[in-house]
């Protein structure tokens, strides 16, 4: 069958019947259909737009958010709940995910934060400032812009040679950061029932990995997984994306990936720290 733009756009408006949802992930639509998202990217300017073509609601898990956007859904959960609420039932109530919130401002007081200087700048009233901090006592750090400061009281070595470390992790077995993808493939195995994967088999040959993910209580699907140190690694390599489902990495620094991506770093955030 060729996949087309409108051949897509049937089979998404297929999905949705049957699902009987008038938003669906790409996930769900690729295990019912086989389009992979390189298929997607071929014929729109990414899945929201397919979903949009097809008369769907969007998932916004895996797009690009406007900050105004972010904030406005933000303000109208807390409204709504009356106060400001645990990031836990803040993820129940927003059609965003804690993680697109995490991986722009940092930790929760830091979104807090972010949110309540973006009412300040825009002269929003908003019944519960008070009760948000205040960007002068929580400094808010836009992730997209972090840059590695000089120590200015540490003094630094030059390298003799010797085996390089990570930054300090101290996650359960794991004290360093990968620097590399063995890392990488090391700390997913570590988390990955955590994470919904079953491994069946890790390879030397591409993709790295096949797994399958829990996608329902009892219903499982088959994922083919890359690692990577960082997502645009997979791109540096030349790697085919209708090969491969999933990228796992440390660090995700591609926003234009055709595929899903799972930043370690990010996600073990959400993990109980113990052995």
């Amino acid at each position: 069958m060729p996949v087309d733009r409108d051949t897509i756009i049937k089979e998404i408006q297929r999905v949705a019947r049957e699902k009987k949802k008038n938003q669906i992930s790409f996930s769900e639509f690729k295990a019912e259909t086989g389009i992979s998202k390189y298929n997607i990217d071929k014929e729109f300017e990414g899945w929201r737009e397919a979903c949009e073509m097809a008369g769907l609601k969007p998932d916004y898990r895996f797009v690009p958010i406007d900050e105004d956007d972010l904030f406005e859904e933000m303000r109208i959960v807390f409204l709504d709940n009356g106060s400001i609420c645990t990031q836990m039932k803040f993820e129940k109530l927003s059609k965003y995910s804690r993680n697109a919130y995490r991986r722009r401002f940092g930790r929760w007081k830091e979104i807090l934060a972010a949110f309540r200087k973006w009412l300040e700048d825009n002269e929003i009233e908003f019944p519960f400032i008070d009760e948000l901090p205040s960007d002068k006592s929580q400094k808010v750090v836009d992730k997209t812009e972090i840059k590695e400061k000089p120590h200015s009281k540490v003094q630094e070595w030059q390298s003799t040679g010797g085996t390089v470390y990570g930054s300090f992790l101290n996650f359960r077995g794991l004290q360093h950061a990968p620097i590399n993808e063995q890392g990488v493939v090391f700390l997913f195995g570590m988390v990955c029932s955590e994470l919904g994967f079953v491994v069946e088999a890790v390879r030397t040959a591409y993709p790295d990995c096949e797994a399958k993910r829990l996608v329902k209580k009892g219903k499982w699907e088959r994922a083919m997984i890359e690692f990577e140190f960082k997502s645009s690694n997979f791109k540096d390599h030349g790697h085919n994306p209708e090969l491969c489902d999933v990228i796992v990495c440390w660090e995700h620094d591609w926003p234009e990936c055709p595929l899903e991506v799972i930043e370690l770093k990010s996600a073990i955030e959400n993990l109980e720290n113990s052995l």
